[in-house]
């Protein structure tokens, strides 16, 4: 259940840092700082992407994350 919490937290956070990067890409500066924002939230979200997939290899390595939908009746 704690990798489940994890990768929810993660994906809410990657959620965020997309909608900092869009936020940092409409404003209407055009100099260098605007630029360094937007890559800033590209870094954010690369780095959040990489943990999501640790995260998920963890816990299928570890049994905590199984494949199967819950409609299956195979938990």
């Amino acid at each position: 259940m704690l990798f489940k919490v994890i990768l929810i937290l993660l994906i809410l956070a990657m959620l965020v840092s997309l909608s900092g990067a869009l936020k940092s890409l409409f404003t209407d500066r055009d100099d260098a700082q605007n630029q360094s924002n937007t890559f800033k939230w590209l870094v954010i979200r690369v780095s959040l992407a990489v943990a999501i997939i640790l995260v998920t290899a963890i816990g299928f390595f570890m049994g905590e994350l199984t494949m199967g939908a819950p409609w299956t009746g195979r938990y």
